[in-house]
């Protein structure tokens, strides 16, 4: 696949997070791709690598908080052979009334035109502000 393809994957990807679509977010990811978020695990339970298994749940999970999804907005997007780097802004409304807005920048490995690996870098103390 084409750069452009790539980045084409990374923005429909991102796109599914509004709709709070979790199928659509697993559907886009290989069955052996790999979700990294930075951070310490002992600190941050949602630091460290998940499978997309574990992703799957971290995104129902993650809906189910929102009353109307997670907007992410990407900002920029580049890309370099298999691997695509996106910042992005996130906002949305928790079902509690707080306000999540956050920022990220990730990097996605693209195989077959699926999501292989995401690298998360991130807020985490927004993340425990918000919720807990």
């Amino acid at each position: 696949m084409s750069v452009e393809d790539n980045k084409r994957v990374v923005r429909e990807f991102c796109d599914h997070f509004k709709k709070s679509n979790a199928n659509g977010l697993i559907d886009a990811m290989t069955d052996d791709a790999t979700w990294w978020v930075n951070g310490k695990p002992h600190l941050f339970p949602s630091s460290g690598t998940r499978t997309k298994e574990d992703a799957a749940k971290m995104f129902r999970n993650m809906f189910s908080a929102y009353t109307d999804g997670l907007d992410m907005q990407i900002v920029s997007v580049i890309g370099e052979g298999d691997i695509v780097a996106a910042e992005t802004r996130s906002h949305a409304t928790t079902k509690t009334g707080k306000v999540y807005e956050n920022e990220y920048a990730f990097l996605f490995t693209i195989r077959d035109g699926k999501i292989a690996k995401v690298r998360e870098y991130t807020d985490l103390l927004h993340v425990l502000e918000v919720f807990g």
